[in-house]
């Protein structure tokens, strides 16, 4: 009976951890358009850190890696997002009230002045 009440609390207790992970995980504020383009950028080659490491140099020596292949991906997914943002603002453009203009005629249509 103890070994039943214990199985029974893991179990509840696991299901409440994954109520407010899901809860945590709905609140995460989105990611901007910069944010994305940057990981797009770093997401297969890697950035100058990741890049000298002895096992990053290791595999390039021996052609396990191709940094050209890592460059095109990340192009790609840049390619991708920008794609993304253009559609996404061409289905919804942005609408702006023009500002107050002190000027009532043009230069062309002002009379000339002797």
């Amino acid at each position: 009976m103890i070994k039943l009440q214990v199985i029974s609390s893991v179990v509840l207790a696991v299901i409440s951890a994954g109520c407010f992970a899901s809860q945590a995980n709905a609140e995460a504020p989105m990611e901007t358009v910069a944010d994305a383009v940057t990981r797009a950028i770093f997401n297969k080659s890697g950035d100058i850190y990741r890049n000298t490491e002895i096992d990053r140099q290791t595999a390039f020596l021996f052609g396990l890696s191709y940094p050209e292949h890592e460059y095109l991906s990340d192009s790609q997914s840049v390619n991708k997002i920008y794609n993304d943002v253009l559609r996404q603002r061409a289905s919804n453009p942005v609408r702006t009230v023009d500002l107050p203009n002190p000027f009532t005629e043009s230069l062309l249509t002002s009379p000339p002045k002797n």
